[in-house]
């Protein structure tokens, strides 16, 4: 018998992000629409039945892949602000382990693509540490913040985050990052 609690739970998530994709802007919409490959329309009912279609197409997707893989389309083409305001609804709709991970890390990488910014330095930072504290087994985070804080000279928060990579991409089976992360601690022990 079907979890109808879950499918509803899940029927009110997509709502909520019809909801928030319908107090965009027309041109944030739209934008949306372009690198979601969605095709909304601009009333909150048409958007629904839109992502009512979608959901039912790709039942892997949820409203905060969807948020983040837009949102991470987003910031690649250079529309920095909607990735922002993609992931921080994300954040807000996010349910799980998984779905906050991948809002955190959604988050960094865009405030990563304007690091020259102290206020986006600063959010990457608090991004990259969330994702890693909740064990995200991607290596994008551990990467980018154990290279800021060697750049910084932080090589024990460098070193420390290391360590992180290591006992979680090893238990995630990801020798080869593994690998790479111990390698780098060595090369920390010795500075």
């Amino acid at each position: 018998m079907p979890d109808l609690g879950g499918a509803r739970q899940t029927d009110q998530r997509w709502n909520e992000l019809a909801t928030f994709l319908a107090s965009l802007s027309d041109e944030d919409r739209a934008h949306v629409s372009s690198h979601g490959a969605l095709g909304l329309p601009a009333d909150a009912e048409g958007i629904a039945a839109v992502l009512s279609t979608h959901a039912a197409e790709n039942p892997s997707v949820t409203p905060v892949t969807l948020l983040a893989t837009t949102g991470a389309q987003a910031g690649l083409s250079g529309d920095l602000d909607l990735a922002r305001a993609l992931g921080r609804a994300a954040l807000e709709l996010a349910e799980g382990l998984a779905d906050l991970q991948l809002a955190h890390v959604m988050l960094a990488q865009t405030h990563f693509r304007n690091r020259g910014d102290e206020a986006d330095l600063a959010s990457f930072v608090e991004h990259c540490q969330a994702a890693i504290r909740m064990g995200h087994t991607g290596t994008f985070c551990y990467e980018r913040l154990a290279a800021l804080y060697e750049y910084r000279g932080e090589n024990e928060e460098a070193a420390r985050i290391c360590r992180r990579a290591v006992e979680v991409l090893e238990g995630a089976g990801d020798h080869r990052s593994t690998a790479g992360f111990r390698k780098r601690l060595d090369r920390l022990s010795r500075k």
